[in-house]
Parts: structure tokens; sequence; C-alpha cells
């Protein structure tokens, strides 16, 4: 009797311990991966953007997340837009006064002209082929400007980035006439001046203002730069339509980068992937929501209509011409780029 009574408890006790068993070493197998360094790492990173925007989330998280799962090991001082101007950026990481930073191709003019040819006008609308143009150069080894002077730790297309006007609608080609748009790139103003209007050039600090005081008539940004710096304060008319993109890098000097030990850099090379698959779902769930945001501040939002757009990227289409030709001559692959992008931007 007492054998017949004992030999179930056994049984329970035994699948009871198996049940945790599984359950803690499925909890371990799921839990980040950290390494233990035989030295401390101490390193300062650099934003254009002031603290608290938007687009320094995905640094912010970077700089915690390598420091958690290094158990400390390393620690970045994360300057935002305190460190430098945006135009320094490039040299700055390069000649290794920071170790990392956050650069954009329209502050570092004429150094990443593949990666410009994202701000070629109207040939997105689908911000998703961005990620995928930019790994496809990537892979095909044409990013050499980026690859040649930098490790590329991981990088976010800007989102769209539209019209927005102070007090005029803008709906037809001829409008753009007499009217001064705020660029950040030379490629940018050129677009700009191809439709009718004066390109002008300024640091995103001043835009506030210069919208304001009617210095500008307009500028072409991001929907979420307009939350973030409030210009549906000093802009009543926004374009739905998609302009031209950009692209962010997060980049690190090639020394610093090549003496670290080989654990370190497979480390930052996988938390570098999944802060940016993260960033890209959150940039396509929320542009939306940016949108309904400005619209509920008082902002006009409308759409051109294709036929329009249409005639926009015929009269912007000598810029692309030129540009390609330009730097095709000065042996990039620009040329072999655009084509790749292209088709990229119409498969559906």
């Amino acid at each position: 009797m007492k054998t017949k009574k004992v030999l179930p408890m056994i049984i329970c006790f035994t699948v009871l311990v198996c049940s945790l068993f599984v359950v803690t070493g499925n909890s371990n197998a799921a839990s980040p991966a950290t390494i233990t360094l035989s030295k401390t790492y101490n390193w300062k990173m650099t934003a254009f953007f002031p603290a608290g925007h938007n687009e320094n989330k995905q640094l912010v998280q970077f700089v915690d997340t390598l420091n958690k799962r290094t158990n400390g090991a390393v620690k970045i001082s994360l300057y935002e837009s305190t460190l430098g101007s945006p135009n320094d950026h490039w040299d700055m990481v390069k000649n290794n006064a920071v170790q990392l930073a956050f650069l954009a191709e329209g502050y570092s003019v004429g150094r990443m002209p593949v990666g410009s040819l994202l701000n070629l006008p109207f040939e997105f609308d689908n911000m998703a082929d961005m990620y995928k143009v930019y790994a496809e150069w990537l892979k095909a080894g044409y990013l050499k400007e980026m690859t040649d002077n930098f490790k590329v730790v991981f990088y976010k297309p800007t989102m769209f980035q539209h019209f927005f006007f102070r007090n005029k609608k803008v709906t037809k080609l001829e409008e753009f006439k007499g009217m001064k748009v705020r660029a950040l790139s030379g490629l940018q103003g050129q677009a700009i001046a191809a439709l009718g209007a004066s390109g002008v050039s300024m640091p995103g600090g001043e835009l506030y203002m210069a919208l304001q005081t009617g210095v500008i008539d307009g500028t072409v940004t991001g929907v979420d730069n307009v939350i973030d710096r409030k210009f549906y304060e000093v802009a009543k008319y926004g374009v739905r339509n998609p302009v031209y993109s950009g692209i962010w890098i997060v980049a690190m000097n090639k020394d610093t980068w090549n003496s670290l030990p080989k654990e370190l850099q497979a480390l930052i090379e996988e938390i570098g992937q999944e802060i940016q698959a993260a960033e890209q779902k959150r940039t396509l769930d929320t542009e939306k929501t940016y949108w309904d945001n400005v619209r509920q501040k008082g902002m006009e939002v409308y759409t051109i209509p294709s036929d329009e757009i249409a005639r926009w990227k015929k009269a912007t289409a000598a810029v692309d011409d030129k540009y390609v030709t330009e730097w095709s001559a000065k042996g990039y692959p620009a040329k072999e780029a655009l084509a790749m992008m292209r088709k990229i931007a119409t498969q559906k």
C-alpha cells in the first residue's frame, strides 16, 4: 500500500522538477548575451539633434544596451548637439576626437555621393524600400565612401521629407516661382531651384524663427521634426507627398573598431542590428501618428495628385542626370547604385 501511494508522489515531483528546469532553461536562452571584457572603454559620441529629440532615442538605447551587455565595461558619453557643429562630426569621428558619431549626408556634403542618391526627388513612396536599398548598396560594395573611412554600426533612412509652407498653399508647379525654401544640401537646393523656388541653406536650429519671420516661405523636412521643433506653430500647410529622403548613420572610428576584441565587435554589430530593426518598425508605425498630430495642431495637410507630381518629377529630371554623371566621372558607382535603387523602389 505504501509503495502505491509513494510512486505517484515521486512521479509528480519529477514532473515538477523537469518543468522548472525547462522554464528556467528557456528563460536563460532568451536572455540577451553579455560578455566579460578584460579592460574598460570610455568613448565619446556626437549627435546633431538636441537632448530629448525623437531621433536620439535610438542612440540612447544603443549606449545603454552596450553598457549593460558588457557589464558596465563600455561607457559612452553621448553629446546631444553640444560637441562640435553637425558639419564637423565627419572629421571628428574620422580623426578619433570622438569614437562614434551620428552622421547625415546633408551635413557631409560631397562626402557621401552614393548615399546622397536618396536625396533625388520623388523616387520613393515606401519607407521600407530605403532600408532595402542601403543594405543592398553595402552588400554590393557601392558604399566605399563609408566603409573605407568608418565602421558602419547601424543606419536609418530619415523619415520622408515633405514640403511645409508658411502661408502659401502650393498645389501646382508654377506656384513655386519666387518662393524661398530651405534645403539641407546642395543637391536638395538644386531640386528646389528646378521646381522654380530658391533653395536656402540654414541650420535646423534657425528654421523656426526663419519661418516665423518670413525669411523663408517653406522648408523640406520630416513630419517628426515638425512635431519635435513645433513648426506647426509657424507653418500653415503640409504636403503629404514625399519629396526625398536621406540617411543617418552611426559610424565608428575605424582604428578604434579594428583595435577591439572580436567578441566586442560581434556584440556591437548584434546590438546595432537589433536597434536598427526596432527603429525601422517604430518609424513605420509612427509616421501616421505624426501626421494626425500636426492636423490636430491646426496644420492643413493635403496631397498633390499623381499627374501633378509627375510634372514635378519631370522638372527635376535634369538634376538627377547631372548628379549621376558628375559622380560617375569621379569614379563612384552612382549610375549602378541609382539603377539598383530604382529597381528596388519600383518592386511591388
